[in-house]
């Protein structure tokens, strides 16, 4: 939901009570709209339509330059702003202790499948 379509509703919650009806100038309503955006009547009335088609009011008409609405829902979701975390990855070394040990275990193998193979050609 878009930042006019939350102050419009929120200008209908704070004047009129839950599920009633209550009249509203369409001057009244402009007067919700954030500055710097453009008021008009076509502005106004899709912001109307989306808030109707989403559930947060109902409008029993309107005439010229006159609403009937009454809010349906208490209060807009507030939309949080999405943020993105960042996941740092430290690189962790490996100890030396490590290193040692697979060198090692890679050295014994090695010298154990040397000692195999001097063993069968001494027996053939």
């Amino acid at each position: 939901m878009d930042s006019i379509s939350i102050a419009v509703f929120d200008k209908i919650s704070s004047l009129a009570a839950f599920g009633k009806f209550v009249v509203f100038s369409e001057d009244e309503l402009f007067d919700a709209f954030p500055d710097g955006e453009a008021k008009s009547e076509a502005a106004l009335n899709g912001v109307l339509k989306s808030l109707k088609d989403d559930g947060f009011i109902d409008l029993k008409y309107s005439s010229g330059n006159l609403y009937c609405i009454a809010p349906l829902k208490k209060s807009v979701p507030v939309q949080e702003p999405v943020t993105e975390e960042v996941v740092s990855v430290e690189k962790v070394p490996k100890p030396q202790h490590i290193r040692g040990a697979i060198f090692f275990l890679a050295f014994l193998g090695g010298a154990l499948g040397s000692l195999i193979i001097s063993l069968i050609f001494r027996l053939l």
